[in-house]
């Protein structure tokens, strides 16, 4: 397991059915074979493991009937994940970069690849990301509408915009590294690029309920300045 899709130059070993050990790069393939098969936001079982099979083709266990179908289509009808959902929680729990991470997510919501995203798009990335971290790792509550407003609110405040108009992607990318460092901060956390924190600090889950098998450092205070 570990072979990309043609056009990704290395190869990058992972463990079966661990999509914590995937990189960002293997999430890019995913969604670069969601959109090369002209597949809708739902999607069935049969389609997953198609996507999942053509950027993996040597993997030894059932990565979607084994992880995936169960985090993703248990708290629905169970006929079909959200591919918003699934792309963003493995993006969110991939191996990477914050930066690059915040960048290939909001991409996957500029729908009319205009290089900017509209209020109800920031919305709905935000919604579906933080649901896709929740249900990747089973933990947290799923977000609701009043979860994020008030975080799309400070997007566009922070970037002299009304609900109106659209803000670039570059600027939305900093403004997540930001919102995220404050919330961090806010909440005295010292590591601020892992899935449990960003669940902690966008108040998705509560620190006791973090496994004591959770590192440390994620619990640790910030030095006072």
């Amino acid at each position: 397991m570990g072979n990309l899709e043609s056009g990704v130059a290395r190869r990058v070993a992972v463990v079966d059915n661990d999509p914590t050990s995937w990189s960002l790069e293997h999430v890019e393939a995913l969604y670069r074979r969601h959109q090369a098969g002209a597949h809708g936001f739902g999607l069935q079982r049969k389609e997953l493991k198609e996507i999942v099979r053509a950027i993996f083709p040597d993997a030894k266990k059932d990565v979607v009937g084994d992880v995936l179908w169960p985090r993703f289509a248990e708290y629905d009808s169970g006929s079909e994940v959200n591919a918003l959902e699934v792309l963003g929680g493995l993006a969110v729990v991939s191996q990477g970069s914050l930066e690059n991470k915040a960048n290939f997510v909001l991409r996957l919501f500029d729908f009319n690849d205009v290089g900017s995203l509209s209020y109800d798009e920031v919305v709905v990335a935000l919604l579906s990301t933080l649901a896709g971290c929740c249900l990747c790792t089973r933990r947290g509550s799923l977000p609701q509408d009043e979860d994020v407003l008030n975080h799309v609110d400070d997007a566009f405040l922070r970037a002299d915009r009304d609900s109106t108009m659209r803000i670039p992607l570059r600027d939305l990318e900093h403004w997540f590294i930001a919102r995220c460092t404050d919330l961090c901060r806010d909440r005295k956390l010292e590591l601020c690029d892992s899935p449990t924190a960003l669940l902690l600090c966008f108040d998705l889950m509560q620190a006791s309920a973090i496994p004591d098998d959770e590192p440390a450092a994620v619990l640790a205070t910030v030095a006072a300045t």
